[in-house]
């Protein structure tokens, strides 16, 4: 009887051997999937056999894995489509096409010889083109499925071109159809031009339907005006021609399409425009509609002109007033096409548009209306123009730099048309026009100001605030007269430079310097020669002294606001010329008073010297006190100046001795005074060049 032990041992041997037996069935069961999946088993490395049992049982058997299948390799991407090599392209492309004209051509030319020597009969000829023209087109479906593409597609275009050929001498030689029938046929012959230019993507053979399209009505017009008939043949080329562009991306079309509308659109108008303007005004503004839409920025811009170009043509010699309304609506499309799509380009072109076909039509224009008419037909415009500007702000939260050189140029261009149509009858009108202005585009600046925060918006508003200023200017030039405008425009820059100082906007700056250069320009070229004489005027007391005092009063105070800077240095250095400048003015007029018209160059001669020495003495004695370097080298600058005049002129000219005694003394007394203060203060004055150093 076996032991206990024993039988332990033989119940795991019989549990070993099922679990083996087992294990096979699950073998066999795997090797079938695989078989059927086409893998391989994969048998790793045999684990070390186990010790055999005492009992003599067998070894555990060895079990085998199968490797999960692997996954099967990730498909190498495809190269992209070569481009076809420079000798492929010439001799498959071009010279398929050159060969198609070439065979045409040649065609054309047996033709007409076999016509000249009669060979065959009018009906016979247009029935050998229209077969040939049908054989070509069947040729080309043959070839093309036969994978022969860019072949087909020159047999087919052969086929088309043959056809129109045949069916324009058809009416036009032999008279063998009527005009209907003839115009139906190439209708017709466009289309399936079309239909096989889209089944055998040919951009080329699409461009020949179109352009015998839009040649049809030139080749079948008997000299009739059907302007209802033509234009809109042309918008249903148009539309095929712009729809196929679209789907296919074949952007030449576009153009081919615009450019046929042009001429064909541009013939007519030239022919029969006299008797035709609501079809003439509608499909314009259909045609410009069409183009207008499209995607092409460069198509848009050219439609655009074209578009005002044609309009002028059409209205100025016969219905001139008829352009500013119409023109108006023009611009006002091309604005909302740039705001809704978002071109910052378009508004300048939009108003380049207008005003570069308005400006030189404007003589022709106004022999046909009053001005006032045409002042507020102007001014429909430039509000469509200057509303753009705050538009934009409020609506894009910004204006680039071409909607605010736009604004700059439209108020520009606009006072400059009034003022070319009111100068001769309305003179004191174009003041309250500028002062009009002004106030228009003070409102502008404060309603950009008030959009959202940010660069763009204040930009926008300082510099519809600079035309504010700069129409204030141009108002007080026309309201006023005389003196008056110079001290307006002075004591305007000196604003200006207030509220650059109060705003913290230095830019301001450059407008208060602008005005400033107005006024010197009216010191020097008006205002200094106002009198006739010297006995027109009150010494001191008079207007050209007050306008020149009141000038360099500002030009002081505004350098003082600006406080540094080449900006204040200007403005300070220009109220000394200024002042120098009318005290010497005044000096002259006493001297021609108090003296013959003999001596009045001496004695003019040395009082301005003593008088521009004393003014030197002045700056030097003031630059000492307020302990000013420029004033100091001013004074000294106005010294050589003199000094200079006196041994280079004033002793050569002088011709009486008098006179010199005077000069010479006078501005020794003067020189000497000058050195008394440097020798006084001279450790003052050295001590503040030696802390500016340090600083």
């Amino acid at each position: 009887m076996a032991s206990p032990e024993q039988e332990r041992m033989d119940a795991l041997s019989e549990a070993i051997l099922r679990l083996r037996a087992q294990q096979e069935q699950i073998e066999r069961r795997l090797g079938r999937i695989e078989e059927r999946l086409g893998l391989q088993a994969v048998r790793e490395p045999a684990a070390p056999r186990a010790m055999e049992s005492a009992a003599g049982a067998p070894p555990a058997p060895v079990v085998e894995s199968v490797a999960a299948p692997e996954a099967p390799p990730a498909p190498m991407p495809e190269a992209p489509p070569r481009e076809p090599a420079f000798e492929t392209r010439m001799g498959l492309t071009w010279l398929n096409r050159i060969g198609v004209v070439t065979l045409v051509l040649g065609v054309a030319f047996f033709f007409k010889y076999a016509v000249d020597n009669q060979w065959i009969g009018e009906t016979a000829r247009v029935l050998l083109g229209v077969a040939a023209g049908v054989a070509a087109l069947g040729l080309g479906e043959r070839f093309w499925r036969r994978d022969q593409k860019t072949f087909a597609q020159g047999v087919s275009g052969a086929g088309v071109a043959i056809l129109y050929v045949s069916f324009y001498a058809a009416f036009v030689f032999y008279s063998l159809m009527p005009q209907p029938l003839a115009f139906a046929l190439m209708v017709l012959n466009t289309a399936a031009a079309g239909a096989l230019a889209l089944r055998y993507e040919a951009p080329a053979l699409a461009a020949l339907g179109l352009l015998g399209g839009y040649m049809t009505p030139i080749l079948l017009s008997t000299g009739e005006d059907r302007p209802w008939a033509l234009l809109s043949y042309v918008l249903l080329l148009n539309l095929g021609a712009l729809a196929v562009a679209q789907k296919k991306q074949w952007r030449a079309l576009e153009w081919l399409a615009f450019a046929a509308t042009v001429v064909l659109y541009s013939s007519w108008t030239i022919g029969f425009r006299k008797s035709q303007h609501l079809p003439a005004l509608m499909f314009l503004l259909i045609y410009y509609g069409l183009f207008a839409t499209r995607k092409n920025r460069v198509l848009v811009a050219v439609a655009q002109f074209i578009a005002m170009l044609e309009l002028a043509v059409w209205t100025c010699p016969t219905e001139p007033l008829r352009f500013l309304p119409l023109a108006a609506l023009l611009a006002a499309a091309g604005l909302a096409a740039a705001d809704r799509r978002g071109w910052r380009e378009t508004p300048a072109i939009a108003f380049c548009a207008f005003w570069l076909i308005y400006s030189p039509a404007q003589p022709e224009l106004s022999r046909h209306a009053s001005p006032e008419l045409f002042v507020v037909l102007l001014t429909i415009v430039f509000g469509i123009f200057a509303a753009w500007l705050p538009w934009r702000v409020a609506r894009r939260g910004a204006a680039s730099s071409l909607d605010m050189l736009v604004s700059v140029l439209n108020a520009g261009f606009y006072f400059a048309a009034i003022y070319n149509l009111l100068e001769a009858s309305h003179p004191r009108a174009l003041g309250l026009l500028a002062v009009a202005l002004a106030a228009f585009h003070l409102g502008m600046a404060r309603k950009c100001g008030a959009g959202r925060p940010g660069q763009e918006n204040n930009l926008a508003a300082l510099l519809l605030s600079g035309l504010t200023l700069a129409f204030v200017t141009v108002a007080l030039g026309l309201l006023l007269f005389s003196f008056r405008i110079t001290i307006a425009w002075a004591l305007e820059a000196y604003a200006i430079a207030w509220i650059a100082g109060r705003a913290r906007e230095p830019r301001l700056v450059y407008a208060s310097l602008a005005v400033f250069a107005l006024v010197a320009v009216r010191l020097a070229a008006i205002d200094a020669g106002m009198y006739a004489g010297p006995d027109a005027y009150t010494a001191i007391l008079n207007a050209r002294f007050l306008a020149f005092l009141i000038a360099a009063a500002a030009f002081w105070l505004s350098a003082r606001l600006i406080a540094s800077g080449w900006q204040a240095l200007a403005p300070y250095i220009g109220g000394h010329v200024a002042m120098l400048w009318g005290l010497i003015l005044e000096v002259l007029g006493w001297a021609a008073r108090h003296t013959s018209s003999l001596n009045y160059r001496n004695l003019a001669s040395a009082s301005v010297s003593i008088l521009a020495a004393a003014y030197a003495v002045a700056l030097v004695g003031f630059g000492v006190a307020r302990r000013s370097a420029l004033n100091r080298a001013l004074g000294l600058g106005l010294i050589a100046i003199v000094v200079a005049k006196l041994y280079l002129y004033d002793v050569w000219r002088m011709s009486r001795g008098m006179y010199r005694f005077a000069a010479f003394a006078g501005l020794g007394v003067f020189l000497l005074t000058t050195s008394y203060l440097y020798s006084r203060y001279r450790g003052q004055i050295e001590a503040l060049w030696r802390d500016a150093r340090r600083q």
